[in-house]
């Protein structure tokens, strides 16, 4: 089982995963930012679902006592966020109706701040429940949490990857970063919103969130990823916006968002 080419995560390996889900069913990836917020892709939100998210295990379908189901207060979608043609702003947050207590399965991820890069061939590591092939069908996809190596390719080289394949400009829009895996391996249908995370000083940092790509895993075809660091002040804007939180709870998240690259912590 994999994401494709991919193969199933270890317990607690990737504690900030999350399910978003819509009446118990998986429909994207997000990932755990802080106590009470989850960061996962525009293009998942459909709609006014009743969102819930599900954290604290590597299978989808059951409930481990690790587990954690909470419902989702309110989502923000990146207000220029677009899909045609092309993807666009493809960001948004999920307040939890309630704070999550962090554990050992259950912990939040880091965040670069803006003026950071990753560089460009640097192995990272996308997760989610996706589709272990393009032509699989969505409810065959795998109920335990995949894994699988991305190298990063940056938004300028990608583009000239697409033209040299489509003949067709700019198709990675500003605000996004690629991946991919010379054997194959590629996130997928259900793996959207989910986390691409790379690793400094023995500290995860998440680079990217899953938004689209051409098929999955198609040799010479990256996939496309929102990119977090870019949109580092609009993540700010909306928490610092959001009343729900307490001043104490504020200050952390933004903290989090803007120290050095060598001094990162996940609280």
């Amino acid at each position: 089982m994999r994401i494709v080419g991919g193969v199933p995560a270890a317990e607690k390996k990737w504690p900030w995963q999350v399910s978003l889900q819509i009446r118990d069913t998986h429909i994207c990836g997000a990932s755990l930012i802080h106590h009470q917020w989850v960061l996962t892709a525009a293009h998942c939100i459909f709609g006014h679902f009743e969102y819930t998210v599900k954290m604290g295990d590597i299978n989808v379908r059951h409930g481990a006592h690790t587990a954690v189901t909470v419902p989702v207060r309110d989502i923000v979608v990146h207000k220029y966020y677009y899909s045609i043609g092309t993807i666009s702003n493809d960001i948004a947050l999920a307040l939890l109706e309630f704070p999550v207590n962090y554990s050992s399965h259950i912990q939040p991820i880091c965040l670069p701040e803006k003026t950071f890069k990753v560089e460009s061939g640097k192995e990272c590591w996308v997760t989610g429940w996706g589709k272990r092939e393009e032509s699989e069908p969505s409810d065959s996809a795998p109920f335990h949490l995949q894994e699988a190596e991305q190298n990063i390719i940056h938004r300028q080289k990608c583009n000239e990857i697409f033209q040299r394949k489509l003949s067709r400009n700019d198709m990675v829009t500003e605000g996004a970063l690629c991946g991919s895996n010379e054997r194959g391996k590629d996130s997928c249908q259900g793996d959207s919103g989910g986390p691409l995370v790379c690793e400094y000083n023995n500290t995860w940092i998440q680079v990217g969130i899953v938004s689209w790509g051409i098929g999955c895993g198609r040799r010479g075809f990256p996939g496309v990823y929102a990119d977090v660091g870019y949109f580092r002040d609009w993540l700010v804007a909306q928490v610092n916006q959001a009343s729900s939180l307490d001043p104490v709870a504020l200050l952390t998240f933004g903290l989090l968002l803007v120290l050095p690259l060598g001094t990162l912590v996940t609280p």
